[in-house]
């Protein structure tokens, strides 16, 4: 599947511009996209799995961002 548009526009800002904000966009971005394909097929182990990663990523470069 991919990416919608608000997910490559995040990426070729943080391409542009690696900091760890933008990382986080990216990641945030991806998390809100697999969160709305789960929803829309409901119970696929593959999908529950990308949400997860994604997730355990915004939480641990929300924690890094509080660091810096």
């Amino acid at each position: 599947m991919p990416y919608n548009e608000e997910v490559m526009e995040a990426d070729r800002k943080y391409q542009k511009e690696p900091t760890i904000q933008n990382e986080l966009a990216l990641e945030r971005a991806k998390l809100k996209y697999w969160e709305e394909q789960l929803r829309q097929n409901p119970g696929d182990k593959e999908l529950l799995r990308r949400v997860k990663y994604h997730r355990e990523e915004v939480e641990h470069l929300e924690k890094e961002v509080k660091l810096v």
